[in-house]
């Protein structure tokens, strides 16, 4: 479509100039705008490289950030009027030129303000629109021109538009260039059809939308599209480059998490060390407690000395500020290790030792390097504390078992002796076979406070030496039977597991006379678990002590259950949900105790 004179004025020069210099198309118009727009485009690719528009993506802004944000997109308004065209509503000519401050009063300009107040609307929301808005809208109304009232207004009108709509979606998921396009378009359209009714010659506002605004909406919104195309690239690419350095920490993590669990020695280091040195960029890894470096593989071991002597300071500062220290030498010295980031290790938010990663050009330690050390210090520390904690909670268990395994009854002990004793003038060889019994319970006692499992043989002398100095004192009272085939005689269960329910059996099941007074003791496997059961034919337990015994202690002076809650709590700790405990008994008619633990032999 031509323009030629759209309105005679009285003006004879303007109109014999026209006729000299020639007719504009509007396809001149667009050719023009879209190699200026080039240069938004360029400009808009560098922001990309701040790591500012990347936390304004990824999370909310703070004000400083914002304030920054609204500078940037404002000055983006700033170069898109300074590379506008001019345009005269009424001549429509050749050649195009830039802006300046003294541009008459009955010209306008044909720019690409609206993509940067429309971008930092949609990626930046309402307040940064907003400001981006004033700037851009403010600069373009002092360069004059008859609608530069009208072009204000709209420019700040279209970037709220764009941060209502990024409020209204953005938080939702993030908005798709597709979908950019058609808002800034629409937004576009609404600024454009707007002008005729904001300013003071409607006729002359008509004239100028039907010849620019047709190149301004699609230039402004290729712009747009564009540039959210390149912001949304630059994005993606990070996004792989940190779903690649993730993966990497957590493969080396998962690598190092059988080593770092059994403490900071030089042992686990060293295939800490390896692990990293195969795994990541660095050149040489060391790894550090608080005072020596405990191992350091790479490339230039042999700089060690030089490397303890230069990191010494730093390695301090490190431990005692906790914080991350990085070191890129930029002089030319015979040292190889130009760059080394040097992390903490914590354990319980106390500092135990450090990693050290070196590099021999400093551009290798770079900020995903960075990143990925700060996740494997975070990772390590993690894994040194729970290691820490399962160690103390076996060395706890540990005691609690040898604590319930040295209980032993004082009273046995006198009566036993007492028995001796009177042995002595009137059976001394009997008395030296009970003295030696006497012993033998005693020293499997004291020693089964060293051992978590022993050997069923050996508990097995334990209740023998227990039964022979109970059938002393009681001759021909008690009868024990045993059927404990060969094989199981190795087979490990927790010391003192069956000599108290032989003695529960003997002192109270048996508290009332009856005849053949028989504790049995059968150990059987079933598949792979070990079954042992003590039965007796004494009283029994009464149903109401029976509610309450292995679960607590009972308050009584025929005895507290403490001996039954003792080993329930021990097999317990040690089996954990593997071993169960059960007590049948019918008063008058006995006991049966069954006791299940999975089959572990004595290597």
């Amino acid at each position: 479509m031509k323009f030629t004179h759209l309105i005679i004025l009285k003006n004879d020069f303007l109109t014999s100039l026209n006729e000299k210099i020639g007719e504009v198309s509007m396809l001149d118009l667009m050719y023009q705008m879209i190699w200026r727009m080039s240069m938004i485009v360029t400009i808009a690719f560098l922001i990309t490289r701040l790591n500012l528009f990347r936390q304004m993506i990824y999370q909310r802004l703070s004000w400083k950030g914002k304030v920054v944000m609204i500078l940037i997109f404002g000055l983006f308004g700033i170069i898109g009027n300074y590379t506008g065209i001019v345009i005269q509503p009424d001549i429509f000519k050749k050649p195009f030129n830039y802006p300046d401050h003294n541009m008459e009063s009955f010209k306008a300009i044909a720019d690409t303000r609206n993509i940067g107040v429309i971008m930092g609307g949609l990626f930046g929301g309402p307040a940064v629109g907003l400001g981006s808005g004033i700037i851009a809208g403010g600069h373009r109304y002092l360069l004059g021109g008859f609608i530069n009232k009208a072009t204000f207004f709209l420019t700040v009108v279209g970037g709220l538009i764009a941060g209502w709509i990024n409020r209204k979606i953005a938080y939702k998921e993030r908005i798709q260039p597709s979908h950019i396009l058609i808002i800034s378009v629409c937004i576009l359209f609404i600024q454009i059809i707007l002008i005729p009714e904001l300013i003071e010659s409607h006729e002359m506002g008509v004239l100028l939308i039907k010849f620019t605004g047709i190149p301004i909406i699609i230039v402004n919104g290729i712009g747009i599209w564009i540039c959210s195309l390149i912001f949304y690239s630059v994005l993606r690419e990070e996004d792989k480059a940190k779903a690649i350095q993730t993966q990497k920490a957590l493969f080396i993590a998962n690598k190092t998490l059988p080593f770092f669990r059994q403490g900071l020695n030089e042992q686990t280091c060293e295939k800490v060390a390896h692990i990293l040195y195969t795994h990541t960029n660095a050149d040489s890894v060391a790894i550090t407690d608080l005072n020596e470096v405990l191992i350091h593989v790479g490339k230039w071991k042999k700089y060690d000395h030089l490397l303890q002597e230069d990191d010494q300071n730093f390695m301090e500062k490190v431990l005692q500020t906790g914080e991350i220290f990085t070191l890129k030498s930029t002089i030319n010295t015979k040292r190889p290790l130009k760059a080394v980031i040097i992390a903490p290790l914590f354990v319980r938010e106390k500092p135990v030792g450090t990693l050290k990663m070196y590099y021999t050009r400093p551009y290798k330690l770079n900020e995903p390097e960075q990143e990925l050390a700060e996740g494997l210090m975070m990772l390590f520390s993690t894994q040194l504390e729970l290691g820490e904690a399962e160690r103390h909670k076996e060395l706890l268990q540990n005691a609690k078992i040898k604590a319930l395994q040295a209980q032993i009854h004082p009273h046995f002990l006198f009566n036993s002796i007492n028995v001796i004793c009177a042995l002595c003038k009137r059976d001394p060889f009997f008395a030296r076979k009970l003295l030696i019994q006497l012993s033998t319970f005693l020293r499997n006692n004291t020693s089964a406070t060293n051992q978590i499992l022993i050997p069923i043989e050996k508990e097995m002398e334990s209740v023998m030496a227990y039964f022979t100095l109970e059938q002393a004192r009681f001759p021909e009272r008690f009868i024990l039977k045993k059927n404990i085939h060969s094989s199981l005689e190795k087979a490990l269960i927790p010391p003192f597991t069956i000599q108290p329910l032989v003695e529960n059996a003997i002192v109270h099941g048996f508290s009332e006379r009856c005849k053949e007074e028989t504790v049995e003791i059968n150990i059987y496997k079933e598949e792979n678990l070990l079954k042992i059961l003590v039965k007796d034919n004494g009283i029994g337990i009464p149903s109401k002590r029976m509610r309450n015994i292995g679960s607590k202690e009972i308050p009584s002076n025929k005895g507290t259950g403490i001996a039954i809650q003792n080993i329930k709590e021990r097999l317990s700790l040690v089996f954990g949900s593997e071993a169960s405990f059960s007590i049948k008994s019918q008063f008058k008619k006995g006991t049966v105790i069954t006791i299940v633990v999975p089959l572990h032999y004595e290597r």
